[in-house]
């Protein structure tokens, strides 16, 4: 007696398909996206500097300091308010706001009036002052 072997297909609702391709799609996505943050870091990537010394001395130090008055200054809270022009790299607009100030930066000599150059790090939901110079 020869048995009659019969192929099953399964079947698939439609709903259980698309819910595996969207998975599919979600997870291609991801990794697309952590290996292209990953090479935008990369020297030579959209006009970086391709010399690899250059990249890395090439800091967020170099970034010019944004310029401001001082409005006013208090030495005992260790803040300082500044009317500053348009920030881009912290996202700020042009402005008046109250900086608290890093120990390291003195605020000693300044006054409401004077001009100065300074560089900001985010702190948070806060921004720091970490770099001061008078302009005047």
């Amino acid at each position: 007696m020869q048995r009659r072997r019969e192929i099953m297909i399964s079947t698939v609702s439609p709903r259980a398909f698309l819910v595996g391709i969207l998975l599919l799609v979600a997870l291609l996505a991801s990794v697309s996206v952590t290996s292209f943050a990953a090479s935008a870091g990369q020297p030579g990537f959209f006009g970086d500097a391709a010399d690899s010394d250059t990249a890395a001395a090439a800091t967020a130090t170099d970034e010019p300091l944004v310029s401001g008055k001082v409005v006013a200054v208090d030495a005992a809270r260790n803040r300082i308010t500044l009317e500053y022009r348009p920030i881009p790299q912290h996202f700020l607009e042009g402005g008046t706001r109250i900086f608290d100030v890093a120990k390291t930066v003195a605020l000693k000599g300044l006054s409401a009036g004077d001009k100065v150059r300074f560089d900001l790090e985010r702190d948070g939901r806060r921004y720091v002052v970490i770099r001061l110079e008078n302009s005047n």
